[in-house]
């Protein structure tokens, strides 16, 4: 059991775009992590991409994480400013001679390649400082690389196991490029040694960095930290999951009104399996089950009926009280002519089809106006004929004699209708809910009909009849 006191974890995205699935995924693991150990969560913008970093996507990361309730402790740290930093770590290297300034072009290390080296030759690496003082006096650019030790750099991966990298298959990687920039993998060891990072965990696309950082560690004479490699997010076609497969950003789950509980319960099942058979978590059943030894090495796969299962679950665990609030923050003038316990009805009747706010909203339409209209292929099927008028036009018989108005009350006398002329139960049902809905789709005919009310049912179905007369 690690010691509470030392965990801390950070989450480290780039603001170069709105924070996708797979961010969100990696910091909702870090974030579990660090409140199953009681332990601090850290975020840190890499915004060292002068031309992609845009603050427009820093705010809508911090809003997206905001929103899905993964709170962080401060300091919110940007590597911006923290150039005086790296130039301090880069120099020490240099002085300490574990790295070197490399003046070879950029041309020159394509020519390498095409010579079958595979690797950088390391040309720079023995120059003498008289040979580097000339070429600075020449102002010849020069990156800096760092001077790599033959041996094997090896670590426990806590989903992966021991990985061990022979040296060999590396070179004398830049740390540092031409315009004084530090690298990625140069940046992320300083950082994440001043923050005090005891655990790194992220996704496996950065398996092959590790060794890169662990050689950066010890020539720095740091102690690295755990590292914990997170199975990458698929899509269906078992790519990485990606815009290509129209994968959204978790901006778009907030503005379609999906709860954040339902989001965060699904990508923690992608790469985590809880010991139980229990498949719908809220946020402190998650932190209570989290191990990495439950996390797979295998890519999960997204899979959307998965995830409107389980959003619809959380919707239905929702009182209609708290869904009627949330839908009016969504959506203001929802229902804004209907009583309250007209409005808890229609929820109640929604609840077991709807998996987000916005399903509310779009299928509760027809609650609130009657339909002008039918759409034609279900015209075909609900109202194919003279015939089905007939029908209908009995069942207006039948309900005007209905005293008392309720669901189990309507059920009764209309199934009645059906079994008395031995029509079949959806020659009366589907004619019946496209005129009174305008849609085969939707709750129980018999609860719309409760929920409209008498006058308005009627009215409605004699609206369709002589639509359909004509």
């Amino acid at each position: 059991m690690p010691n509470p006191t030392s965990i801390k974890v950070r989450f480290a995205p780039s603001p170069t775009g709105e924070l996708h699935l797979g961010g969100a995924r990696t910091a909702l693991f870090n974030w579990l992590y660090a409140k199953k150990h009681q332990g601090s969560f850290f975020l840190r913008i890499e915004d060292t991409d002068k031309e992609r970093s845009k603050d427009i996507f820093t705010n809508q990361i911090l809003d997206s994480l905001k929103w899905l309730g993964l709170d962080w402790d401060e300091p919110l740290v940007y590597q911006s400013g923290r150039m005086d930093r790296y130039k301090y770590y880069l120099n020490k290297l240099l002085d300490e001679k574990k790295a070197y300034r490399c003046f070879c072009s950029k041309s020159d290390v394509e020519n390498y390649k095409k010579d079958s080296y595979a690797l950088y030759a390391g040309t720079c690496r023995n120059l003498t400082s008289e040979e580097v003082k000339s070429k600075l006096n020449q102002g010849i650019s020069f990156t800096i690389r760092i001077k790599l030790e033959e041996g094997i750099t090896a670590f426990d991966d806590l989903v992966y196991g021991t990985i061990n990298t022979n040296n060999k298959e590396l070179d004398d990687f830049i740390i540092a490029r031409s315009d004084g920039s530090p690298t990625y993998n140069f940046t992320v060891v300083v950082d994440d040694f001043e923050m005090e990072i005891s655990h790194v965990i992220r996704g496996d696309d950065h398996l092959s960095n590790t060794p890169k950082q662990l050689i950066l560690y010890k020539s720095l004479d740091l102690n690295p930290p755990i590292f914990a490699h997170l199975p990458m997010i698929l899509g269906p076609d078992k790519k990485r999951l990606s815009k290509r497969h129209g994968a959204p950003g978790v901006q778009s789950f907030a503005d379609q009104g999906y709860f954040s509980d339902s989001i965060l319960n699904y990508l923690a099942l992608l790469g985590w399996n809880p010991k139980s058979e229990k498949e719908v978590m809220l946020k402190d059943e998650l932190i209570n089950g989290f191990s990495f030894q439950q996390v797979q090495k295998k890519g999960a796969v997204w899979d959307d009926k998965k995830l409107h299962w389980l959003s619809g679950q959380h919707v239905q665990n929702k009182t209609s009280q708290l869904l009627l609030e949330e839908i009016r923050l969504l959506e203001s003038d929802w229902g804004k002519n209907a009583d309250i316990s007209q409005l808890i009805n229609i929820i109640d009747a929604l609840k077991p089809r709807a998996k987000s706010l916005q399903e509310f909203i779009l299928k509760s339409k027809y609650f609130f106006i009657s339909p002008e209209s039918f759409d034609e292929s279900e015209t075909l099927k609900a109202w194919p004929n003279e015939l089905t008028t007939e029908i209908v036009g009995e069942i207006e018989k039948v309900l005007m004699s209905v005293e008392n108005w309720y669901t189990e009350i309507l059920e009764k006398q209309i199934k009645s209708f059906a079994t008395k002329n031995s029509y079949g139960v959806g020659k009366v049902i589907m004619p019946l809910r496209l005129a009174v809905f305008g849609s085969l789709d939707g709750p129980s005919v018999f609860d719309i009909m409760s929920i409209l009310g008498k006058s308005e049912t009627l009215n409605r179905i004699h609206s369709a009849i002589s639509r359909m007369s004509k």
